[in-house]
């Protein structure tokens, strides 16, 4: 039997000894690299602003000119649109061109107010004050992404109650321009994606010149037929006297953003809470005979609630980018009078 200096001595000398070795040193280099990505990861991310990176997303929204291809998803469907974006003298021009289903394009000159003329822009165009925002919203920042074979930062705005939704914006970190958006529910489940799929800064002067011409016609066009112009984006303003129509309760820090009315049977009140928009319709046409009904598309959803006031039905639906238990619970304390 041998004893413990020739089990030494076999030990050292056996093959399994240069084996061994280079597994634990490869093990100890490899432990050493991920350190050290780990923390240059979170010195790069230390040193990123997550406030100062959303502050960027509305002039680069405006001011720049970019072409690209976007896909918009939502409750199963997908859409892809080629869009065209030109800033000439504070004024935005834009061309949509859908790329599926039925053939679509769309020319349009700015402002642009997303949260307004529908999902789709808001979700291209968001309209942000995060001084508003900031009190029921955390910004976190997730860290660095590819989208579109740009670089981009991950930011990450988490509700602080069950009242709203969730976002993520990749933003291109030379440009500002948002080339990611998603809206998250409770559970983190995706309800709306919006992507850019490819984008080019800079647009050559002979498409700039023609997009510029077609959209001016159009808002022309518009205007003369009557169109309903743009809402103003920038003011917030909390004076709903014109209307005698009152939300009793509002999810924390929603506030009126504005009052439309169109004839004499059609009102709406617009709310935001800086970031998150719905609105209300009040709708005197027919009401009486149609149904409460509840729908929902993505993260869209409709409450719609009958109520009798001044002698009249009215049609009373809760639309936007809100949780459904949110929507019903503003339907539910909707009143007609003055203000107590």
């Amino acid at each position: 039997m041998a004893g413990s200096g020739e089990f030494e001595s076999l030990r050292l000398t056996s093959p399994f000894r240069s084996i061994t070795t280079r597994v634990v040193i490869a093990l100890v280099s490899l432990c050493c690299l991920s350190l050290s990505s780990l923390a240059e990861g979170a010195g790069g991310e230390s040193s990123a602003n997550p406030a100062a990176i959303l502050d960027t997303l509305g002039s680069a929204g405006r001011e720049l000119d970019y072409r690209g291809v976007f896909t918009y998803e939502y409750a199963g469907a997908l859409k892809s649109v080629e869009v065209t974006h030109i800033a000439r003298g504070g004024v935005e021009h834009e061309r949509w061109f859908y790329l599926n289903g039925p053939r679509q394009e769309i020319v349009r000159q700015g402002p642009f107010c997303g949260g307004v003329e529908g999902s789709l822009e808001r979700v291209t165009r968001p309209v942000i004050n995060r001084d508003r925002m900031s009190g029921y919203y955390d910004l976190q920042l997730w860290g660095e992404d590819r989208i579109a074979d740009r670089p981009v930062w991950v930011v990450h705005l988490a509700p602080r109650d069950v009242y709203r939704y969730g976002f993520v914006f990749a933003i291109d970190k030379d440009s500002g321009l948002l080339l990611q958006s998603l809206l998250l529910d409770s559970s983190h489940r995706v309800l709306e994606r919006f992507q850019f799929m490819s984008v080019d800064y800079g647009v050559d002067s002979e498409t700039a010149r023609e997009l510029m011409v077609a959209s001016s016609t159009t808002a022309r066009t518009e205007a003369g037929a009557g169109a309903r112009q743009a809402v103003d984006c920038a003011p917030y303003s909390s004076d709903d006297s014109a209307s005698g129509w009152q939300a009793g309760w509002l999810p924390p820090g929603f506030r009126l953003l504005s009052y439309s009315r169109e004839g004499d049977d059609i009102e709406s009140l617009l709310f935001s809470d800086g970031l998150a928009v719905f609105s209300i319709f009040f709708d005197a046409r027919d009401s009486e005979r149609l149904p409460e009904v509840q729908a929902q598309r993505g993260a869209t959803v409709a409450q719609l609630t009958r109520i009798e006031a001044e002698g009249r039905y009215y049609l009373v639906s809760v639309v936007g980018e809100i949780p459904l238990e949110t929507a019903q619970r503003v339907a539910g304390f909707v009143r007609y009078g003055a203000r107590e």
